[in-house]
């Protein structure tokens, strides 16, 4: 991301912040975990309808395994077979977790990777050396994004076997990011250009539609999930530090943790519960119920 040359975004800036006052989520229920030493943070990617978490954490020689928090407050790590590193991103209601890893070759290439009990199977976009799974659906609809032979990221759904490129229309790269139970996508784009800002969008029957926040001007909009009424959660960039939001009913709302300087927003599950990352006494993980 380029944070260079943000001057002629700063009156965009002061004006959107006149006209329109930053509107705050109502958040309640609190819940704040971090995985014991010698992990040193606890990063969720995913939260589904039972109120497991998902994500990764890195140990101090930057060894990273994946992690699965149930509600209880005890966790797993997950590590791929043969891997140098996993990390989880999403699971479904049924069950079942979507991430990457990298292998063990000189280069460390990216594979998706679905995850479901013991068992594994390994996901890569035909003809690209690396591949990311991002979301999945209750139907099992995998989404993501590829390394094209630009060296730009194009995104994917897979769907009963079958890949489908997702591609922004005049994007230079597209990264995807989650895939509501109802079949609409979320992700980010950006164009090519001096800024490299990214911009939010959504995906529904065939239709692409930009959904920026007002506030991320100054350094993009990222959406990170979907649930299946519509809720969508991300991140926006102010300035070098991201500020996390909700979408609701045509609004974005911060999200902001009590006595926190940084909350930022991963996943979002069907009953309002978001998870992320906060500052309450460190980097710390996080679930709220968020409207």
């Amino acid at each position: 991301m380029n944070y260079r040359n943000l001057m002629p975004y700063l009156a965009g800036i002061l004006l959107i912040a006149t006209l329109s006052p930053a509107q705050t989520a109502t958040c309640t229920k609190w819940t704040t975990f971090k995985l014991p030493s010698p992990w040193l943070r606890t990063l969720p990617g995913g939260i589904n309808n039972y109120a497991t978490v998902v994500g990764y954490t890195y140990d101090p020689g930057q060894n990273t395994e994946g992690f699965i928090h149930y509600p209880d407050g005890s966790f797993k790590l997950y590590k791929s077979p043969n891997s140098a590193g996993t990390q989880l991103s999403r699971r479904n209601a049924q069950g079942v977790s979507v991430g990457t890893y990298w292998d063990t070759t000189s280069a460390h290439h990216k594979h998706g990777i679905v995850v479901y009990n013991s068992s594994s199977a390994t996901v890569n976009y035909p003809g690209a050396s690396d591949t990311y799974a991002m979301g999945i659906n209750k139907w099992g609809s995998i989404v993501g994004f590829y390394l094209d032979s630009s060296k730009n990221y194009q995104g994917y759904e897979l769907k009963n076997s079958k890949y489908t490129r997702i591609h922004y229309p005049g994007s230079l790269s597209t990264m995807v990011t989650s895939i509501s139970d109802n079949g609409v996508i979320v992700g980010s784009y950006t164009n090519s250009g001096s800024t490299g800002h990214s911009h939010g969008f959504t995906l529904k029957a065939g239709v692409y539609k930009t959904l920026d926040d007002p506030k991320g001007v100054g350094g993009g909009t990222y959406l990170n999930d979907i649930n299946a009424s519509g809720v969508i959660v991300g991140n926006y960039f102010p300035n070098e530090n991201p500020q996390g939001f909700i979408y609701k009913n045509g609004t974005f709302k911060d999200i902001k943790a009590p006595n926190s300087s940084s909350t930022t927003v991963s996943g979002i599950n069907g009953y309002g519960y978001v998870t992320g990352e906060t500052t309450i006494s460190g980097n710390t993980a996080y679930t709220a119920h968020c409207q």
